[in-house]
């Protein structure tokens, strides 16, 4: 009855948001705060620590300010709370065809099964690119597929093709968070500044994610040069595969500008409305004779069910993250700590650099992104005199955001990979991505410099 449950207030949950941000009301607003709090009493049962811990905190807080009168602050909690488990469900969802879909699975299998001098950036590029898509839902595909590709005939493991594989994987997924507006990472830090060059932020994110990926192919190099990759069978590009992927993706992005330009939504909004349609669309379209379009759409809601504890636990967690990131900012006395420091005189630069510190920090001692990364954007709207750009600001927060993901052992991408692999967090992370994730920060440094000093306009 649980997962029956689950699934109905999921999808009570999206449409409440949805009708609240396009409808708003007094009654959509609570309508929306009442479903994530149930779709939480619901999914706690079935929880694990961390969303526990984070309802725990969420509580804590809630009574702190409750106490102190700050209601209103407690129900623009709950307003994020809900928009951002809406996003990820409705993004997340796409898995749900995702999984089922032979393309998906032989271009996986194509990009992972390349020629050895040209295997680091196809599985890096295709994780970045089904990444802008299929989100998490990417790690969840490649990740038990590069084991496959790693055994030997005799069936041992082949652990460097293994490693190098994984890295290759989480350097590639990682950067999308710079600019794809199909991540969580842009639809909250769009949420909290509003003013801000979301073309430049596009553009640059996606120089800098090509220049990062090129970064962990040439470090990829650099730190196996004396180690010869064995040879593996080479897949053939299968064509028709990729043009139904291409097809998939082209329509989330055409449908989606296409409402942005119609109705002025913002890219997150728009994309809430596109991607349970082309989530519906791609499901019916990967039917099997002689089964009808119909008969196969019955199935969508057993698909559903199946799928709506892990939807459920991913949307309370970030949906917490969002109300504690939020409230914290009220009850933490940020005013009296901004009055101590004069950040004017701060170079932007510098400024920037301590942005992906604060978050990657936070992620060893289990500090979701999302929290700092909201807490962050709070404080900084009360700094009456920005030492950076905001837009500046932005990229630098998302690239915390990316880099946590493959130096963090708390990150979400991490805990996915170890949990299909077997391979301890700190390993996939502190073991193999470390000495990778300094220097991209360094690389980082520099980009934020060049971006301060004027060079992109």
């Amino acid at each position: 009855m649980r997962p029956v449950a689950v699934a109905i207030v999921l999808l009570v949950l999206s449409v409440c948001v949805l009708a609240a941000q396009t409808m708003p009301t007094d009654a959509l607003d609570w309508a929306a705060r009442g479903a994530f709090v149930l779709l939480c009493f619901f999914s706690l049962a079935g929880a694990t620590i961390r969303e526990w811990i984070l309802s725990a905190a969420a509580i804590g807080l809630a009574i702190v300010l409750a106490r102190a009168g700050a209601t209103e602050t407690i129900l623009a909690g709950l307003d994020l709370a809900a928009y951002f488990a809406a996003f990820i469900l409705l993004l997340t969802a796409l898995k749900i065809s995702a999984d089922r879909s032979t393309s998906v699975l032989n271009v996986g299998r194509y990009l992972i099964r390349q020629p050895a001098n040209t295997r680091f950036m196809a599985t890096a590029t295709g994780g970045h690119i089904l990444g802008v898509f299929l989100n998490f839902g990417a790690i969840s595909l490649m990740a038990p597929l590069i084991q496959n590709a790693a055994k030997n005939d005799d069936g041992t493991v082949d652990t460097q093709m293994e490693r190098r594989q994984l890295s290759a994987l989480l350097r590639g997924f990682a950067w999308i968070l710079l600019w794809a507006p199909t991540t969580l990472a842009q639809a909250v830090l769009l949420t909290l500044f509003t003013e801000i060059d979301l073309g430049k932020i596009i553009v640059v994110g996606l120089m800098t994610s090509v220049l990062m990926m090129l970064l962990g192919l040439v470090y990829d190099r650099i730190e196996w040069r004396n180690v010869a990759p064995p040879q593996r069978p080479v897949c053939p590009l299968p064509r028709k595969h990729v043009f139904r992927l291409a097809v998939v993706c082209s329509t989330l992005i055409v449908c989606t500008a296409t409402l942005q330009v119609s109705y002025r939504y913002s890219t997150a909004l728009s994309l809430m409305f596109v991607a349970p349609l082309v989530t519906v669309v791609w499901y019916a379209a990967q039917r099997r004779e002689p089964i009808t379009v119909t008969a196969h759409l019955m199935t969508f809601w057993p698909a559903l069910i199946g799928d709506a504890s892990g939807l459920a636990r991913s949307a309370i967690a970030l949906g917490l993250s969002g109300f504690i990131g939020r409230t914290t900012a009220e009850v933490v006395p940020v005013e009296s700590l901004l009055a101590h420091v004069d950040l004017a005189t701060v170079p932007g630069w510098l400024f920037l650099a301590a942005l992906p510190v604060l978050i990657t920090i936070g992620g060893q001692i289990a500090l979701s992104p999302i929290i700092l990364v909201v807490f962050i954007g709070q404080v900084v709207q009360m700094v009456p005199v920005l030492p950076a750009d905001p837009t500046h600001i932005v990229f630098a927060l998302s690239a915390g955001w990316a880099i946590s993901m493959f130096a963090s052992p708390n990150a979400t991408a991490t805990l996915l990979i170890s949990a299909t692999t077997r391979i301890a967090p700190t390993r996939l992370t502190w073991g193999w991505n470390l000495r990778y994730g300094l220097l991209a920060y360094l690389g980082l440094v520099s980009i934020f410099a060049i971006l301060e000093a004027g060079v992109f306009g």
